[in-house]
């Protein structure tokens, strides 16, 4: 399970992670919560993290890309 926590500009965030292969669970206030059939969250959160920073749109937004 990945987390992002992010208080604006949530659409765009969970298009990212959905184009990362994520699925999207739920959102939950600030949360949005995605399951990774992947395996490996660790690696797959500091990749998404990555990919968002380098968004122009997203860069300046705060946000967290944690793994559960």
């Amino acid at each position: 399970m990945i987390v992002i926590n992010t208080p604006l500009r949530a659409e765009l965030f969970q298009q990212a992670a959905e184009e990362e292969g994520l699925v999207f669970v739920k959102r939950t206030g600030m949360k949005l919560m995605f399951e990774n059939p992947h395996g490996e969250d660790g690696k797959m959160a500091e990749l998404l993290k990555k990919k968002c920073k380098g968004k122009k749109e997203l860069a300046a937004i705060y946000f967290q890309v944690l793994p559960l």
